[in-house]
């Protein structure tokens, strides 16, 4: 291979493994800037798999659609609007697998009395490592996007947590 290519490679690595330690290190943040939040959101990841899957499939179509028609107009006005579509998707996107490795990391931690911390890192780096593998990772790693995505916009729909949801966060608080 060429030295060229190789660095080329690796630095493209350093940047996916950047990116990947920033979701893990925002979900530790989302955990502690919106609990309430959080909490809705693992109670609908944990609850609604199928529902949630589905509401995130068709959102995430939906809206990548809409970025499209929106950035393809041929009114120059909306391209910009388009833009915060895209930036908006993204973000919720993100948080979906925030909230995934929320639910992975209280699977690893079942009994134990981990800290809160602790539970999202672990479940952070084994869904990470999860998604790595060459085609199956990619299949569950584009199931948990859309089951993600569909929680989320159930938190953001939801009016507040329900008891169950403050009893599991009061475990996780620790």
């Amino acid at each position: 291979m060429d030295p060229q290519k190789a660095l080329g490679f690796m630095a493209m690595l350093l940047a996916c493994l950047a990116v990947k330690a920033g979701c893990v290190a925002m979900s530790v943040w989302l955990d502690k800037a919106a609990p309430a939040f959080t909490a809705r959101a693992v109670y609908a990841y944990r609850t609604r798999g199928r529902r949630s899957f589905f509401l995130g499939a068709a959102n995430g179509i939906v809206l990548a659609l809409l970025f499209v028609v929106l950035v393809g107009s041929h009114v120059k006005a909306l391209a910009p609007v388009g833009l915060l579509v895209l930036l908006t998707t993204a973000a919720a996107a993100m948080t979906g697998y925030m909230i995934a490795y929320h639910d992975v990391g209280q699977r690893l931690r079942g009994d134990s009395n981990w800290p809160a911390v602790r539970t999202i890192v672990l479940g952070g780096i084994t869904a990470e490592v999860a998604f790595m593998a060459p085609v199956i990772g990619q299949i569950f790693s584009i199931g948990v996007l859309f089951r993600g995505l569909g929680a989320v916009v159930s938190a953001l729909l939801s009016r507040g947590a329900t008891q169950s949801d403050a009893s599991d966060k009061s475990d996780m608080s620790d």
